[in-house]
């Protein structure tokens, strides 16, 4: 068995929190959070965000209805886990939630505030003069059908399954 497969099967035997703690150590291992703790981006105007910039229509729905953000933060890490500078890190995040001892303190920032942040190379997310936030999602990534899943999972959890 290969080392990606290996690590594709620890990130599936993640709890909801540990998912969700392991994006956030990656978000943070990158030099971000405090960008992520710094975006006062709401669920529902990164939903709208979204819409607007036409990944709705053309992005598959994940399997299930409920999205939770424990699916998020596990999609997330799949993606990151397929960019080959981040597969190393992706494992070290993983085996530190894991670890007894639990020496990372989370930061409350939203699952989606984590993924765009993270996706920050693919996705540009800005907030124009009247306060309304926007992405722009670069078209060569939409072709990742990695993105597109993550994409369709982040959606799907902000949308509730709707």
């Amino acid at each position: 068995m290969s080392r990606q497969h290996d690590l594709a099967q620890e990130i599936r035997a993640l709890s909801d929190a540990e998912a969700v703690r392991a994006l956030a150590v990656l978000v943070e291992d990158r030099g971000l959070l405090a960008s992520a703790a710094g975006m006062s981006v709401t669920d529902d105007e990164l939903r709208d965000a979204l819409g607007a910039a036409g990944v709705v229509g053309g992005l598959p729905a994940p399997e299930g209805s409920s999205v939770g953000a424990g699916d998020v933060a596990r999609s997330a890490l799949h993606y990151a886990a397929a960019q080959g500078d981040l597969a190393g890190v992706v494992g070290e995040a993983v085996e530190y939630v894991r670890s007894p001892l639990d020496r990372f303190d989370p930061v409350a920032v939203s699952v989606g505030v984590l993924v765009v942040t993270l996706l920050q190379t693919e996705v540009m997310v800005k907030r124009d003069p009247r306060g309304r936030w926007s992405l722009t999602v670069h078209k060569r990534a939409l072709g990742d059908s990695s993105l597109g899943r993550l994409l369709a999972t982040l959606l799907s959890h902000l949308t509730n399954g709707k």
